[in-house]
């Protein structure tokens, strides 16, 4: 029998059309799901507030506020016990694979000691450990480089705890959750994923914002440094959770990948990224 987690979907009240997008894939998989009233990044509830700067010097979109925001509630939701300590969080411009239900059971049957997060819309262009097999198709991982995308996740109450620190939140929801070192989050991954991102034409985020707000140069500069200022925590941080070795390995195959002909270049990474496997010969199946 498939357990299944409680499952959030965040939908803003103006977009019914999503919504129904959502429903009509639920029904197809026999699932249910509660939704969350998305929040306007125009008018902040006021416990989230102390997250944000004012919007005059916030560097973010009001959309981005808004996503950010949203998932955050959410978290608190979780921490307060309002919502169970294991909730799977979809936002509602995803596909879900047909795969999706047993994907899930098989996680919650198997969840890796003390994870926070498991991410399930993320496709991954680095190496990633290969830790069990959940099914013939599909494998839970730990990245070396978190991708992006907040698309669905299963999320722990310690791993929503730890992410509602008292901290200034400066850049997207999806690009700080990327930065485990900061949050502490112990976070995995399935590959590949069971969920599609962004398969909807209209996005909300940037019907809230300026035109061209995600090409502008300066945004764009200021994600490359913050990147490049934080590359030593990123590697600290991987060499603590891989060992130094396996983590030096890591690298050389995202290097191996990078200079790949880029139509071998996933068929690669995957390959050569089950030599990270503590051990590859007997990388067994999820029970």
């Amino acid at each position: 029998m498939l357990r299944t987690p409680h499952i959030v979907v965040i939908n803003l009240d103006r977009d019914a059309d999503r919504l129904a997008h959502m429903q009509e894939q639920f029904d197809q998989l026999g699932l249910t799901f509660e939704r969350f009233a998305a929040i306007d990044g125009t008018n902040l509830p006021e416990r989230l507030r102390v997250y944000f700067p004012p919007r005059d010097r916030s560097p973010l979109s009001p959309g981005e506020i808004g996503c950010y925001a949203s998932h955050l509630a959410i978290c608190q939701r979780i921490a307060e016990g309002s919502l169970p300590p294991i909730v799977c969080v979809l936002e509602d411009d995803v596909a879900l694979s047909p795969d999706f239900a047993s994907v899930v059971s098989a996680l919650l049957t198997n969840t890796p000691a003390g994870w926070d997060i498991i991410r399930l819309s993320n496709e991954t262009k680095r190496a990633a450990m290969p830790l069990l097999r959940l099914s013939e198709r599909f494998t839970l991982v730990r990245y070396t480089n978190v991708p992006g995308s907040t698309g669905a996740s299963l999320i722990s109450r310690c791993g929503a705890e730890k992410f509602l620190k008292q901290a200034p939140r400066s850049v997207p929801v999806d690009q700080d959750l990327r930065r485990v070192w900061t949050w502490k989050l112990n976070t995995f991954g399935v590959t590949p994923a069971p969920v599609r991102r962004d398969v909807l034409n209209k996005s909300t985020i940037d019907a809230m914002a300026t035109d061209g707000w995600r090409t502008e140069r300066w945004r764009i500069a200021r994600l490359r440094q913050r990147r490049m200022l934080e590359a030593p925590y990123r590697h600290i941080h991987g060499m603590r959770t891989f060992g130094a070795h396996r983590w030096i390995a890591a690298e050389l195959i995202n290097v191996a990948a990078a200079i790949s002909p880029r139509a071998r270049r996933t068929q690669i990474l995957v390959r050569l990224s089950e030599l990270l496997s503590p051990n590859v010969a007997q990388l067994r199946y999820a029970e």
